[in-house]
């Protein structure tokens, strides 16, 4: 019986760890819940408890079948419900109580006398508005949250210094400002307390009032997990922290804590944390008047907290975005819903705490607007997703605000066009006729559905109906009527749900495949952050290691003396730092998605703005380049993808018509490796480059002579030329070659190139080469004299060693190299960097071609070492703008090589 009763509450215990990250639209989670509470059922009825004990979990599985069938109308309450019950079952066999004694919830309806039995406090509802997945984040945060808090606390008492209080109370004002926006008001009220508590009382007398604090805290978060009974009231713990400050109502006490015990609006006592039914709904209560970003006493605010706000707001922003892109093509796509009323929702909650009133009065609007779409109020068709994307840059344009006054120590000024954002969105949530009616796409024909609304949720799965033919439960032709009645559905229930109410399949076996599918679900890679700074003197560190360990391992005096074991070692040991150099360069790759996804978002809008219907695809997202890569390509690919919808594609849709093309232009951003580069084109299959055109503009200005014949290249690269374009008219958007002086200038920065090729009347493509990061080169080491330069690989042609019928004198041009019938400059690097003892006899050289815009030069070294991984240094302020060189990094033996700028060896030879 022992045996037994421990595998029930090992059972238990799962289930109550699992159910706090459970939302009711998760149906793989709540498949697996419903599995874990037949196996409940079943062990309960094994060992023996009390038919009561056993009715509950039958309950709590037909409940959470209810949830995945989607039978119910408030979704959120019968999960509080199920929590509820597992929290009593927790009771009865962990804490021995009677199971007569404990309080099953009234909606399993098997306790006829309601909340008959008293007892321990069970743990507190999910509060009104608060989303269940950023409820069940911050718990899983708070276990690291109070170890830190703990840690602090001990050190404290042993050395009390400024550092450590100011830490102590950073964790504990963030923590104030989670609570406050989970609807935890005795927990902000205790934070609110404690941090005035530590700016005037003295540490020493502090501690053990600081670990009853810490002690409760952690209390209150494993009873909301559903791990515990609530702690006793907050009010003693209060005194302790306090001392003969009131915690009721004396000075101190935050001024949205509400009395003790007291609901407003209500006569029901509150719960010790808060409820349900102590949080207002969204839109039940209006925020306060907006202010400035900076307005609410931020001054006051630690900065550290400020930060992680502007860097967690764009993050949310950034998805928000993502997901309202989606709900454009399905506005019926729940997770896409929840995905932005989340960042809302969060965003709102920190800003109200950091006191960024405006912030958070626009983003308190815009979470009412996704609520009502979440209850299928509204569909995100037509204003309302337009106010929607108008509210995500408005707050970015407030956080980019509030960023660059955080770096000028100033104030935030108030957002001149939040209000008119406001004033749209409380229009659109004051008259629903604005958008179109629910189960309408605004006139546009329902987007065909996926096989089950969780493919929206895990590409990754199989789906449902394929998974019920497999198992033999439904014919191919069932699976499909069902479908199709599915889509007709204005409401578009779930599959599932509509094999059952049809008959076609047993809800059991609905469920059972449900399982199988969140079975086969993918392992999910866990993501930790890391500090950028940290990151790239880790970089620096390994490259450091990687060249002491080729200054080991090539030394003369150690090889005369090494034995071949040592030899053996030492070979491994170049592997391993050689591995190490190449695992810590990858630690700095990213996708490219966040930079392309940005562009999806700026084509929307554009299109929008010039009135042309744009697909636009993008190919190659998780394509990895450096993150400096990543950061610095993103205004280069603005200015190029405004350019192709812009001039690039037709003005007129009936011009494309005409030339035999669809009526909406196709601009495609790609990405992908090739020989060890990566490549990102921009194409369009607009109306093309015209040639001649460029070449009279050219003319015109003086960049080619009257009678020249440049090849098709010569001639797109015209484009870049600052000011150079054929446009007819000039916009406010763009003009092909405008800001293109600048583009190229971006890329060239990067190390890499730019090519165009162009058809007229089909299209142009725009297509950059660039380096996998800017900190490591592949080079060619090459010998001049007694000194060593390093040339980068990637601009290297060929090398040859001249013959002296090769070799000529051009008037006005200098020394030439014929190669192949073409007359290449020919540099002499010993005289450019008065290397005496160089070789000056081009025969008894070797000649490395190179190349940079086209433009071709032979470079006269001593000859080739050999070819090498670099890691770049940067030469410093005394030889910073020397003709020629681009860098310098630290040899195998010790030495410095100088790395040279080919682009600039190329301007120098032909005079620019």
């Amino acid at each position: 019986m022992a045996a037994e009763h421990n595998t029930l509450a090992s059972k238990i215990e799962s289930i109550a760890a699992d159910i706090v990250l459970v939302e009711p639209s998760d149906l793989p989670a709540l498949a697996e819940l419903h599995t874990h509470f037949q196996q409940l059922a079943e062990l309960a009825r094994e060992g023996g408890c009390a038919e009561r004990f056993v009715q509950a979990a039958v309950a709590s599985t037909d409940m959470v079948e209810s949830l995945i069938l989607g039978d119910v109308a408030d979704a959120d309450r019968v999960l509080r419900a199920v929590t509820g019950t597992v929290a009593a079952m927790q009771e009865v066999i962990r804490d021995g109580r009677d199971v007569g004694e404990v309080t099953f919830p009234p909606e399993l309806k098997i306790d006829p006398d309601g909340d008959a039995a008293g007892g321990l406090a069970h743990p507190a509802a999910l509060p009104c508005n608060v989303d269940e997945k950023i409820f069940g984040e911050f718990l899983t945060r708070q276990q690291t949250a109070m170890e830190e808090m703990e840690a602090m606390i001990l050190a404290m008492e042993k050395t009390a210094n400024e550092d450590s209080l100011l830490a102590l109370k950073r964790l504990i004002h963030t923590l104030k400002g989670e609570a406050a926006l989970m609807g935890l008001d005795d927990v902000e009220r205790l934070c609110h307390i404690t941090e005035d508590a530590l700016g005037t009382r003295s540490t020493g007398e502090m501690i053990d009032g600081l670990l009853q604090v810490k002690d409760w805290f952690s209390q209150v978060f494993q009873a909301c997990a559903g791990k515990g009974p609530m702690p006793a009231s907050v009010d003693e713990v209060l005194h302790q922290i306090a001392g003969d400050v009131s915690p009721a109502g004396a000075a101190g006490t935050s001024p949205d804590a509400q009395s003790e015990g007291a609901v407003p609006g209500s006569d029901e006592p509150a719960g010790p944390v808060g409820s349900a039914e102590a949080s207002p709904a969204p839109s039940a209560q209006a925020p306060p008047p907006s202010g400035g970003c900076g307005a609410g006493g931020t001054e006051q605010v630690d900065r550290a907290l400020l930060e992680d706000f502007v860097c967690e707001a764009a993050e949310h922003l950034e998805s928000a975005d993502v997901h309202l892109l989606q709900l454009e093509t399905d506005p019926g796509d729940t997770e896409a819903i929840n995905a932005v009323f989340r960042a809302f929702h969060t965003i709102k909650g920190i800003a109200g705490c950091l006191g960024l009133d405006e912030i958070r009065g626009l983003a308190h609007e815009a979470e009412s607007l996704l609520d009502r779409a979440r209850k299928r109020e509204v569909v995100l068709a037509g204003p309302p997703i337009d106010v929607s994307f108008e509210a995500v840059d408005a707050i970015r344009r407030m956080v980019g605000t509030l960023r660059e006054s955080m770096a000028k120590g100033t104030e935030a000024p108030p957002d001149a066009g939040a209000p008119k954002v406001l004033e749209h969105l409380k229009a659109v949530m004051a008259d629903p006729s604005a958008a179109p009616p629910v189960g309408e796409q605004g006139g546009r024909s329902a987007p065909a559905r996926r096989d089950i609304t969780l493919e929206a949720f895990d590409e990754g799965r199989r789906p449902l109906g394929e998974i019920l033919v497999d198992r033999g439960v439904a014919t191919p032709q069932v699976i499909e009527a069902a479908l199709q009645n599915q889509a007709a559905d204005e409401k578009h229930p779930p599959l599932g749900q509509v094999l059952v109410a049809e008959g076609k399949v047993p809800a059991r076996e609905v469920a059972q495949g449900l399982r199988t599918q969140s079975a086969e679900a993918v392992n999910v890679k866990e993501i930790v952050k890391i500090d950028a700074e940290r990151l790239d003197r880790l970089l620096d560190t390994i490259g450091e290691l990687v060249i002491a360990e080729s200054m080991v391992s090539q030394s003369d005096e150690l090889r005369q003396v090494a034995s071949p074991d040592l030899i053996r070692q030492l070979g491994l040991l170049d592997k391993i730092t050689r591995d190490l150099q190449e695992t810590g360069t990858s630690l700095r790759m990213v996708p490219v998605r966040a930079t392309f996804q940005k562009m999806a978002r700026l084509v929307r809008d554009l299109a929008r703005k010039v009135g042309k219907p744009v697909n636009f695809v993008t190919t190659g997202e998780d394509t990895e380049l450096d993150k400096n890569v990543v950061d610095r390509i993103g205004d280069p690919l603005v200015h190029m993808v405004r350019n192709a919808v812009d001039h690039g594609l037709e003005a007129d849709p009936e011009q494309r018509r005409q030339a035999g093309k669809p009526e909406a232009g196709r601009v495609e951003l790609r990405a992908f490796h090739k020989g060890g580069n990566i490549y990102i084109e921009i194409a369009d299959d607009g109306r093309g480059l015209n040639r001649d055109a460029l070449v009279k503009k050219a003319i015109d200005r003086g960049l080619l002579a009257p009678d020249a014949n440049p090849t098709d290249q010569e001639v797109w690269n015209l484009v870049f030329e600052p000011g150079l374009s054929t446009a007819k008219s000039v916009t406010d958007v763009s003009g092909r070659g405008v800001g293109m002086d600048v583009v190229k200038r971006n890329i060239e920065q990067l190390r890499g190139q730019i090519e165009i090729t162009s058809t007229l009347g089909k299209g142009t493509t725009f297509s950059i080469r660039l380096p996998l990061t800017l900190a490591i080169i592949d080079g060619m080491v090459i010998q001049v004299g007694r000194q060593r330069y390093i040339i980068p690989t990637l601009s290297i042609i060929r090398s040859v060693r001249p013959a002296r019928e090769d070799l000529s004198t051009v008037l006005g041009r200098g020394e030439m190299l014929n190669l192949q019938g073409n007359l290449i400059p020919l540099f002499r690097l010993g005289r450019l960097f008065d290397i005496a003892d160089a070789c000056d006899e081009p025969t008894e050289a070797i000649v490395v071609i190179v190349e940079d815009e086209g433009h071709q030069i032979g470079l006269l070294t001593d000859g080739l070492l050999g070819q090498q991984q670099i890691v770049i240094k940067s030469l410093g302020e005394s030889m910073q703008g020397i003709p020629g060189l681009a860098g310098g990094a630290v040899m195998p033996d010790g030495q410095v090589g100088l790395i040279l700028d080919v682009g600039g060896l190329v301007k120098l030879a032909h005079g620019d």
